[in-house]
């Protein structure tokens, strides 16, 4: 049996993913992503992109390797 080796968009979005839980895990509603030496550039402009095409993220663009990601969580219940 051969296990497929991830494509390069997998490693990118797992990598980010994992990131994302983190800081989630630590009540924190932000996260800094820098593309890695070795992922490939057109893969994470389409991550990026997604990002800022997801109305719940603010995407904040530090340098054009990285950005920063801010979120909220959704609330529960009506305002009173």
């Amino acid at each position: 049996m051969i296990i497929p080796f991830p494509t390069p968009e997998k490693r990118l979005a797992r990598r980010i993913e994992q990131l994302i839980s983190e800081a989630r895990a630590n009540h924190s509603h932000q996260v800094t992503i820098s593309r890695g030496e070795n992922e490939p550039i057109r893969e994470w402009e389409r991550l990026v992109e997604q990002f800022d095409d997801n109305d719940q993220i603010r995407v904040i663009h530090i340098t054009h390797h990285d950005v920063l990601l801010n979120w909220r969580l959704p609330t529960a219940g009506l305002a009173s």
